[in-house]
Protein backbone atom coordinates (compact mmCIF):
# COMPACT_ATOMS: atom_id res chain seq x y z
CA UNK A 1 0.00 0.00 0.00
CA UNK A 2 1.39 3.38 -1.00
CA UNK A 3 1.88 6.06 1.61
CA UNK A 4 -0.29 9.15 1.44
CA UNK A 5 1.52 12.45 0.84
CA UNK A 6 1.02 13.33 4.51
CA UNK A 7 2.42 9.97 5.63
CA UNK A 8 5.42 10.58 3.38
CA UNK A 9 6.04 13.93 5.09
CA UNK A 10 5.81 12.33 8.52
CA UNK A 11 8.23 9.59 7.47
CA UNK A 12 10.77 12.07 6.09
CA UNK A 13 10.39 14.25 9.19
CA UNK A 14 11.12 11.30 11.49
CA UNK A 15 14.16 10.33 9.42
CA UNK A 16 15.55 13.88 9.48
CA UNK A 17 15.02 14.24 13.23
CA UNK A 18 16.73 10.90 13.87
CA UNK A 19 19.70 11.96 11.71
CA UNK A 20 20.16 15.28 13.53
CA UNK A 21 22.82 14.46 16.15
CA UNK A 22 23.72 17.74 17.80
CA UNK A 23 21.46 19.62 20.21
CA UNK A 24 20.30 23.13 19.45
CA UNK A 25 21.61 25.57 22.00
CA UNK A 26 19.55 28.61 22.94
CA UNK A 27 20.61 31.74 24.73
CA UNK A 28 17.59 33.65 25.97
CA UNK A 29 17.11 36.79 28.00
CA UNK A 30 15.15 36.32 31.25
CA UNK A 31 12.09 38.12 29.90
CA UNK A 32 12.03 35.85 26.87
CA UNK A 33 12.29 32.77 29.10
CA UNK A 34 9.33 34.07 31.08
CA UNK A 35 7.27 34.69 27.93
CA UNK A 36 8.04 31.26 26.51
CA UNK A 37 7.10 29.73 29.85
CA UNK A 38 3.67 31.34 29.63
CA UNK A 39 3.22 30.11 26.06
CA UNK A 40 4.14 26.54 27.03
CA UNK A 41 1.78 26.63 30.01
CA UNK A 42 -1.02 27.88 27.78
CA UNK A 43 -0.30 25.30 25.07
CA UNK A 44 -0.43 22.51 27.65
CA UNK A 45 -4.05 23.38 28.34
CA UNK A 46 -5.06 22.26 24.88
CA UNK A 47 -7.06 19.04 25.25
CA UNK A 48 -5.22 17.25 22.44
CA UNK A 49 -1.65 17.77 23.69
CA UNK A 50 -0.02 14.34 23.74
CA UNK A 51 1.56 12.83 26.83
CA UNK A 52 4.96 13.01 25.13
CA UNK A 53 4.50 16.74 24.56
CA UNK A 54 3.40 17.21 28.17
CA UNK A 55 6.55 15.42 29.37
CA UNK A 56 8.68 17.72 27.21
CA UNK A 57 6.82 20.76 28.55
CA UNK A 58 7.27 19.64 32.16
CA UNK A 59 11.00 19.17 31.61
CA UNK A 60 11.22 22.69 30.22
CA UNK A 61 9.15 24.12 33.07
CA UNK A 62 11.34 22.34 35.63
CA UNK A 63 14.41 23.93 34.03
CA UNK A 64 12.70 27.33 34.10
CA UNK A 65 11.94 26.94 37.80
CA UNK A 66 15.57 26.04 38.44
CA UNK A 67 16.75 29.03 36.40
CA UNK A 68 14.53 31.42 38.38
CA UNK A 69 15.28 29.82 41.76
CA UNK A 70 16.56 33.18 43.07
CA UNK A 71 13.47 35.06 41.84
CA UNK A 72 10.60 34.26 44.22
CA UNK A 73 8.10 36.61 42.58
CA UNK A 74 8.79 35.19 39.12
CA UNK A 75 8.39 31.68 40.53
CA UNK A 76 5.08 32.66 42.11
CA UNK A 77 3.76 33.97 38.79
CA UNK A 78 5.00 30.82 37.03
CA UNK A 79 3.19 28.76 39.68
CA UNK A 80 0.03 30.75 38.97
CA UNK A 81 0.51 29.99 35.28
CA UNK A 82 0.08 26.32 36.09
CA UNK A 83 -3.48 27.01 37.29
CA UNK A 84 -6.02 27.92 34.57
CA UNK A 85 -8.22 29.54 37.21
CA UNK A 86 -5.52 32.23 37.50
CA UNK A 87 -5.81 33.22 33.83
CA UNK A 88 -6.55 36.88 33.26
CA UNK A 89 -7.69 38.26 29.94
CA UNK A 90 -6.75 41.87 29.18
Amino acid sequence: MALTPEDQVVSRLATELDAKNEPMELVLQPGTVFQLTALVQLACRHPHVSNAMRVTAERLLAAVREYFTDCPTVLEVVRRGDDPRQDVSR
